[in-house]
C-alpha cells in the first residue's frame, strides 16, 4: 500500500511530521506532561489522555476566535462597513445631487424605522401567544 501523505497536508503521517503547525509538539507536551505525573508506566492509560487531550482542543477555541464569531461583531463589522463606505460615497453624491442624497437617506432611515418597529411588535405578539 502507498502512502499519499504528501498529498494531503493535513494527513496523519503530515501531522506526525509537525508540518509547521505546532499541533504535534502542542500533543507531544501534553503526553510528557501527563506520563511524568503518573510517575509509573502501570498508571499510565494512552487511551485516557488521548481523550484529555481531544477535550483540551474542543474546549480551547481561543477568546479571539470567540469574539470574532459572536453576532454583535458581525453585525458590527457590516456597520462599520457601511458607515465607512457611505462617508466616502455622500459627500461625492451630495456635491453633484443634494437633493437626491437627502431623499435617499431619509429613505434609508425611514425604511430603518418601519423594519425595527414590525420587529418589536412581532416579538411582542410571539410573547404573548406563548
Amino acid at each position: 500500500m502507498q502512502d499519499f501523505a504528501h498529498l494531503f497536508s493535513d494527513s496523519v503521517a503530515a501531522w506526525l511530521r509537525g508540518r509547521g503547525d505546532f499541533r504535534f509538539q502542542r500533543y507531544e507536551r501534553h503526553y510528557r506532561a501527563d506520563r511524568s505525573a503518573a510517575h509509573e508506566a502501570a498508571s499510565f492509560d494512552l487511551e485516557r489522555t488521548n481523550e484529555q487531550y481531544a477535550v483540551r482542543c474542543r474546549r480551547k477555541d481561543g477568546r479571539l476566535v470567540a469574539v470574532l464569531d459572536t453576532r454583535a461583531f458581525r453585525h458590527l463589522v457590516a456597520f462599520v462597513a457601511i458607515l465607512w463606505g457611505g462617508s466616502l460615497l455622500l459627500p461625492t453624491v451630495g456635491k453633484s445631487q443634494p437633493v437626491a442624497a437627502g431623499v435617499v437617506l431619509i429613505g434609508i432611515f425611514i425604511a430603518i424605522r418601519i423594519k425595527r418597529r414590525k420587529a418589536n411588535s412581532s416579538g411582542r405578539s410571539q410573547t404573548v401567544a406563548r
